[in-house]
This record gives C-alpha cells, structure tokens and sequence, in this order.
C-alpha cells in the first residue's frame, strides 16, 4: 500500500484527506494545531506531531501550507526533509516564491525528490476532486507523482522544477487584479450612491462572470486574508514590485485594506462583494 503524508491539515488538506483514505492509501497527517489534529484522526488517517514523523515512511508527502510557513514545515529537525525517507517524493503544493521553492530542493537529501505542484481551485474543487495540480518536474519524476495526485483532481505538468511555482504566480497576477477590481467597482458604486447587487450583475454579462460568480459563491469558503497574503507572495517574487508589478502592487493595498476594514472581524472572501468590505463611510 502508498503511503501518503499530508502536512498542513487546513482548508484544502480536510478536503484531500477522505479521497486518498477512500482510494486505499495510507495516509499520515501532521498540523501544528491540536485542534486540526484532532479533526484529522477522524477521516482515518494516523495524526503525527511533526511534519518529520508524518513523513517518515511515505512515498509521497503533500505540503499544504502557506508561503511564509514553508521554512518551518520543510526543513529544520522537525521538517518534512528530516522525515523524508530515501526514494520519496516531497511535493510542494503552496503559492510561493521561486526562492522558497528552491530553498526546499537544495536541502533535499540524497534519494529524496522535491518538486513543486501548487493547486488551482479552492475548498468547494478539492471537496470535489475537481482542483488542478500544476507540476514541475521531470517526466519520469510527474509518472511517479500521477497516480496519487489524479485520486485528488486533475493533473497538468507545465515544465520543470520551478515551472510550476512560476505558472501559479503568473495566472495570480490576473486573479488578484479581477479581485480587487470587483471590490474596486463597488467602491466607485458607493461613491456613486448605486445598488451593489445591480453593479454585480451587470458585471456578469461579460467577461468578469466566472469572476463574480466565484466571489459571490458561499459553497466555497475562503478567508479573504489568504487572498491578500497570496498577493504578498506574488510581490515578493521580483525585486521591485511597485515598478513590475504596479497593478498586483495596488490590488494588494486594497485587499489588506478590505481584511482589516472591521475591527475583530475576518472576512470571507464572498465578503469582498459586501458592505463589510467598503472603504471607511461606507460600511453599517
């Protein structure tokens, strides 16, 4: 039997969890929170402390964490690479930036294989099987990867290592701009005293209405902050992001400033198309 570790047990790990149990596999998880630990061992996968004992033993290991907790997931003694066992695969599925990425596979030991695969789609495409994987590796290396990756959703290799971190920061740049831009466009209909849900329609007869239809979506939760920190990531891949990338560099104002409108509240991202999210003035 493939044994499959699963390192982050947040949003999308809950989801992959029950179709890899359900598909034969072995799973092992480890979170740092007790709270997900907890919630891991009822889908029938063994719980572990660290990311090092949850990968020790698997064939294959999923990292499912946020950019900024790569360092601490990956590598120091408690990481995946200390756990990681000879011939295994160690895939990391984050948003990231080349630099983390390549952090990852330089401190690779022999026999251990790190590749990227960052995931596109959210919670309701994972609880579906309907995300997309999108791997860099080598041909040999993405065979290996295939069979597991396909029991969670669809699989497309787009070149090397590294082609695949690349391809999700650079579709992101599109996606954090139409984000923004919708919160953007009911800025201007508050300023303008107009009807958001009239503003939102109309904006699906054209080309923004897969767009909208996904911010409206509350089958598919996302906190709005993982947006925002997502677009951090996309403006930490090159060195001068207001001059690079000026849009991406602006989308990220107005979504920090959208997750932070309301004092001891967390938006959702479907908060993005409410009055929760406005611009100080405008808010109940």
């Amino acid at each position: 039997m493939t044994t499959v570790a699963i390192i982050g047990f947040g949003d999308m790990g809950e989801q992959m969890a029950p179709h890899l149990v359900a598909a034969g596999y072995e799973v092992r998880v480890s979170d740092t929170d007790p709270a997900k630990r907890e919630r891991a061992a009822t889908t029938g996968a063994t719980v572990h402390a660290t990311a090092a004992e949850a990968a020790r033993g698997a064939q294959l290991t999923l990292g499912l964490v946020m950019s900024h907790d790569i360092p601490a997931a990956y590598l120091g003694p408690d990481g995946i690479l200390a756990g990681a066992s000879q011939g295994s695969l160690v895939l990391v599925c984050s948003t990231t930036t080349p630099e983390l990425l390549n952090a990852a596979v330089s401190a690779a030991p022999g026999g251990v294989t790190v590749l990227d695969a960052p995931i596109v789609g959210g919670v309701k495409y994972a609880r579906e099987r309907g995300i997309t994987f999108l791997v860099g590796a080598a041909p040999d290396v993405f065979e290996r990867a295939r069979p597991v990756l396909e029991t969670l959703g669809k699989v497309r290799r787009v070149g090397e290592v590294g082609s695949g971190v690349a391809y999700k920061l650079i579709t992101n740049v599109a996606v954090m701009a139409a984000e923004a831009g919708i919160r953007e466009a009911l800025d201007l209909a508050d300023h303008l005293g107009q009807d958001y849900d009239t503003a939102l329609d109309l904006m699906t007869l054209g080309p923004m209405a897969a767009v909208v239809a996904r911010a409206r979506d509350t089958t598919n939760p996302r906190p709005l902050r993982r947006s925002a920190e997502d677009d951090d990531t996309l403006l930490a891949s090159v060195p001068d992001p207001a001059q690079q990338l000026p849009i991406s560099h602006a989308a990220a104002g107005r979504l920090w400033n959208a997750v932070t409108a309301v004092k001891g509240f967390e938006p959702d991202f479907v908060d993005l198309t409410r009055k929760t999210t406005a611009r100080e003035g405008f808010r109940p």
